[in-house]
């Protein structure tokens, strides 16, 4: 029943424009000291229109004008369509928010881009790259109240029970890659647990497969059809598929719904290097050329200053700094790689005073030495780092990691949002964390701020 729903549209088109053919180009980069993963390249031959065709749909037009365009590419191949009351609603609603496609666009790369190549690589329905955008607007950072986190909203249940990998140094669910191959695999599950039904399938990634087989065995108890529509489901999930169906919608033709699309690469730009063993951050971002920010921008997955000692080696790095990156990590020494100092506590000594002597911060030493509290006995000994410069990527942890709170009066417990802030950028300025920061205002992960708007800091 659903198959005819789930044909692809553009073959209506390919009887009078000709044939779109794309290949896929697969290079990779050899790196050392060992090969990086390769990258998936997707290349447009020339489209040859005849004069007597009909006009081309505005979403076709951008893949041949803008060939690179990832917009343009997702609407080209976007197939599902459904007209519903429901889904002129949720347009309606995306389309009432000025800065969504702005937010989406700035953030657009490398998480979507590459999510988009490694459905294509599947052959499976491009509409699915639409769900980290539901699920988090493409916040690599993001956290729900219920702690699910990254771009697919992956729960810590849910990561536990598919063993995915989250320990102090690095969590899995943040991994674009490794969250991507995670959720597409569970997506297939579903879709074949509800007869190759998309629909269904989202609605259960959403709820919950429980949730959706006991809808339809209460609909199959009272003879009533069992279609996504016509499930009794709740109220989340229920919007959830009709926004992906509207957004899908405004991104084949934005031109009818009057929205202007940023051009975004289709290429993510980067390339996995090993780093065989354990690296600083700082120091591995000097090795590759770009600053710290970049490297925790492209690695949202590192939650500390220095990769897993004995466990996850993979660095993301842009792809024109890769091998730069390999042959200068060659060269350093056990030592280079990770600089410490050995510190034994004596009579008089806080954490405070030891960190001022190290020049380095409080927060770092207790991460560092995984103390629960500002407590320290004499003749103990404590690891200092001695680069204590990736606070920043510290900060990324909030979640179960939380800096010491900033003290606030009334005047400062209110922010105003401004261009280009994030929740992570706010709550490491003001020394909160990106949950708090949620539950005080009311945000879900799939919240994207706006310039102008006031949050609440603290009660």
């Amino acid at each position: 029943m659903m198959s005819m729903f789930f044909q692809r549209a553009s073959t209506l088109w390919t009887r009078q424009l000709g044939l779109l053919s794309l290949s896929l180009l697969l290079s990779g980069c050899s790196l050392l000291p060992s090969p990086a993963p390769q990258l998936q390249h997707i290349v447009f031959e020339p489209v040859h229109v005849s004069a007597q065709t009909r006009p081309i749909p505005e979403s076709i037009q951008r893949v041949i004008d803008r060939p690179d365009d990832l917009w343009g590419y997702l609407a080209w191949g976007f197939s599902w369509q459904h007209d519903d009351p429901d889904v002129d609603r949720e347009r309606a609603r995306i389309l009432q928010q000025p800065q969504f496609f702005e937010v989406l666009s700035e953030r657009a790369n490398p998480g979507l881009a590459w999510i988009v190549q490694e459905i294509e690589r599947r052959d499976l329905p491009l509409e699915l790259a639409l769900i980290p955008i539901i699920e988090s607007m493409l916040d690599p950072w993001a956290y729900s109240s219920q702690r699910a986190a990254g771009l697919w909203q992956v729960s810590p249940a849910t990561a536990a029970h598919y063993g995915l990998e989250v320990n102090w140094w690095y969590d899995a669910r943040l991994d674009i890659p490794v969250a991507t191959e995670f959720a597409l695999d569970y997506l297939l599950e579903l879709n074949a647990a509800f007869d190759n039904d998309w629909l269904l399938a989202l609605a259960a990634y959403n709820g919950g497969w429980g949730r959706v087989t006991r809808a339809i065995q209460h609909a199959e108890r009272h003879n009533k059809p069992t279609d996504y529509w016509s499930l009794r489901l709740p109220r989340e999930t229920r919007r959830y598929v009709p926004r992906l169906l509207a957004l899908a919608q405004i991104l084949r033709d934005p031109a009818a719904y009057q929205v202007d699309l940023p051009v975004v690469s289709r290429d993510p730009g980067v390339l996995a290097v090993a780093t065989h063993g354990q690296i600083e951050l700082d120091r591995a971002a000097e090795l590759a050329g770009i600053e710290a920010g970049e490297l925790r921008r492209l690695n949202p997955a590192q939650l500390r200053w220095a990769t897993d000692p004995q466990g996850h080696g993979l660095l993301w790095l842009p792809a024109n700094r890769a091998d730069v990156f390999a042959n200068q990590l060659a060269e350093l020494t056990p030592e280079q790689r990770v600089e410490w100092a050995h510190y034994q506590i004596v009579p008089g000594d806080s954490l405070s005073t030891i960190a001022q002597r190290f020049d380095t911060e409080v927060n770092l030493i207790r991460a560092v030495n995984q103390l629960d509290s500002h407590f320290i006995r004499a003749g103990d000994e404590l690891i200092i780092p001695r680069s204590g410069q990736w606070t920043e990527g510290l900060a990324g942890t909030a979640i179960d990691w939380p800096p010491t709170p900033v003290r606030k009066n009334r005047a400062t417990q209110r922010y105003q949002v401004r261009s280009g802030d994030s929740l992570w950028v706010i709550a490491r300025r003001h020394g909160t964390t990106v949950s708090k920061l949620q539950e005080l205002n009311g945000l879900r992960a799939n919240s994207y701020l706006q310039p102008g708007q006031v949050l609440q800091l603290g009660e």
